[in-house]
Parts: C-alpha cells; structure tokens; sequence
C-alpha cells in the first residue's frame, strides 16, 4: 500500500503521521510525507530518512489581510504542486494530519477520486481539517466529541496514533 501523509506545521500534527507511517512500512508498504519548507516536518522527515515533498503554502487565519491575501494567491501553485506530487507517487490512500500544508494535498486527492482521510488528534478540529472533513472519507479522531464537527458516518474513534 502506498500512502501519502500532508500536514504538520507542528509536533501535535506531524507526529500521529509519523506513528502512521512507521506502521505502514513495518506492514511492507511506501510512505511519502508532502509538507512545507517552514514546518517542523522540514526537519523531522528527512532526520528520519523519508522523502518529504514540498509545496508552497501558507496558513491565511489569524495573519491580517495582508497574510490572508497572500495565502490566497499562493493556493493556485499549491494545487499545481499537490498534483504532480500526487501523480508522481500514485498513493493508494491521502491522509491529511492538520496544518494548513495538508489542505491543498487532500483537496487535489479528492479532486483527483484518490481515497482521502484525515486524522484528527484535538476535541477542537482546526479550520483545515474541519474543512477538509466535508471532502474526505473518513475521520480518523481521537476523542468522541468530534461526532459534532464532522458528518457522523465519517467518523471512526482510533484513537491518538503514538510511535512505539
């Protein structure tokens, strides 16, 4: 199995990916992580010797006007850039894991009909992925009061994904 993990920004996002991932590569399959230049995946990903894909992207809450419109024009490249890495991994399954590098990842999957999931480690679902949990299959969420946040027959409770 081939799966693409998006997300982090920082360690409450990247790491459950991580724990992912290490579970996918025990069970034989490829992992690729897509994330951004600034993010603590930028560091993390390749000290653990994986591939991370780029993509240019920046969060547009709570950065003023002018953060929001730089955001905004951003996004179009970001979906440029989320389609080749798309295409040139073929995942099996896209698993976006919070932080606004997750967003044009899992949206260009499902606009692509590759399966799509999100994990969902907090009670309080950020805008991405409460964004993001209208488009994908399911929700991978750790605490029961999320049913609310996302359509009730996406949610499964899985838990916080931790490395052994």
């Amino acid at each position: 199995m081939r799966v693409m993990i998006a997300g982090g920004g920082t360690g409450g996002h990247l790491f459950p990916g991580v724990a992912l991932a290490e579970q996918v590569l025990a069970a034989g399959g490829e992992v690729r992580f897509v994330g951004t230049e600034r993010g603590i995946e930028a560091r993390v990903i390749p000290e653990l010797g994986w591939t991370l894909d780029r993509i240019e992207v920046s969060g547009i809450k709570g950065r003023g006007v002018r953060g929001l419109i730089s955001g905004l024009l951003r996004l179009p490249k970001a979906w440029l850039q989320s389609r080749r890495i798309i295409a040139g991994f073929d995942p099996d399954v896209v698993v976006g894991v919070g932080g606004y590098a997750s967003g044009p990842i899992v949206a260009t999957a499902w606009l692509m009909r590759r399966p799509t999931a999100i994990l969902e480690q907090n009670s309080v679902p950020g805008i991405t992925n409460r964004i993001l949990g209208r488009l994908v299959r399911k929700v991978f969420a750790t605490f029961p009061d999320v049913h609310g946040r996302f359509p009730a027959r996406k949610v499964v409770l899985a838990g916080n994904p931790i490395r052994a």
